[in-house]
Order: C-alpha cells, then structure tokens, then sequence
C-alpha cells in the first residue's frame, strides 16, 4: 500500500511540472500559409511542421504542397539549428509548446518576388558575389543561365534555411520542377 501512494505521489508531482506534461505530450505542431508560386492563378500551401517526443527533440520541415496537395519541395532541420544556429548547449531551457508555434508561423511566412530583383552578376567576374550591403549570393548555375533566370522574371519564393541564411526557389521552365535559384547572407 505504502509502494502504491508513493507511486501515485510521483505521478501527481509530475504532473505538476509543465516540462514533464509537455515532454510526456510530444510535439506534433504545424502552422500553414497559402501563397501564389507554382502555377498561374492557384495557390500553392507551405506548411511549418514540428514532429517529435518534445519540442526541443523535435525536427523541423517546411515544405510546399500544390493547391491539389501534391508535393512539390520539403526542407528539414532543428528547432535549434534554425533558431540559434546549431545543437541546443548543454543546460539550455526547454523548448515550450508556444515558443515552437511562433517559430512556425514565422517559419511558414515565406517571401515571395520576382527573379528580376536578384543581384546581376557582372560579367567576367567569378562567381555571384557579394552585394553592396554585405550579403553574399551564391547559385547552383552558371553565369548565363542565371542571368537567363533572371532576366525572365519568374516567380521567387523565399525561406530561411539557417538563423542567418536564405534560400530562393525557382519553377525550372522546362522541368517545371522547383530549383534553387540562389542562397544568400552574410
């Protein structure tokens, strides 16, 4: 009897601890946001998701659907990897239900613009380098095909691949398929 009230004594002092209710209840979070991207007058969904036994266990996917809901991009990583740049430190307070639900949302508020905004890339040089303001560009194309992009004026969307660092997405013209156009920060 006496093993039994020290049992539900426990149980009771756990339940009392908002950590140990939110370790116990997992982290299976989402936030959405409707935008125009892929396809000419139909709304494409990206969707912020956190899976895992906690919040701060959880991993991260942000990805982006067809109005239809097929697949068309998914990025994964860490509440902490994109919120501080890395593995949590030793000791770091535990990651709340809300403070992940505020991430999500700001996660799943990408950007959207036209490739025509994007940094020229001057002929002769190198690479796509740094602008005016500090921020370097990078590419996965050539210099001619990424002024080809860019000239074009496609549709961009934006999102945070790190604390400090953006990745634009493009819909290849002739794959049709979603491709980096440019990543970019300091």
């Amino acid at each position: 009897m006496r093993v039994f009230l020290f049992a539900c004594l426990g149980l009771a002092l756990a339940a009392c601890d908002p950590r140990a209710a939110d370790e116990s209840a997992g982290c299976a979070l989402s936030a959405t946001q409707t935008i125009a991207f892929s396809t000419e007058g139909e709304t494409d969904v990206i969707e912020a998701r956190a899976e895992g036994p906690s919040c701060a266990q959880a991993v991260v996917t942000l990805s982006l659907r067809t109005a239809a809901g097929d697949p068309l991009w998914v990025f994964a990583g860490t509440y902490y990897d994109m919120a501080y740049g890395g593995v949590p430190p030793e000791g770091a307070a535990p990651v709340s239900r809300e403070d992940m639900e505020r991430f999500l949302k700001s996660w799943a508020d990408v950007t959207t613009a036209k490739t025509g905004a994007l940094p020229a890339w001057p002929e002769g040089a190198a690479s796509l380098s740094a602008g005016s303001n500090g921020i370097a560009y990078d590419t996965p194309f050539d210099r001619e095909t990424y002024e080809m992009l860019r000239a074009r004026d496609l549709p961009q969307l934006c999102y945070a691949a790190a604390v400090a660092a953006t990745q634009c997405l493009i819909i290849d013209p002739v794959s049709r398929a979603p491709t980096m156009i440019v990543a970019y920060g300091p």
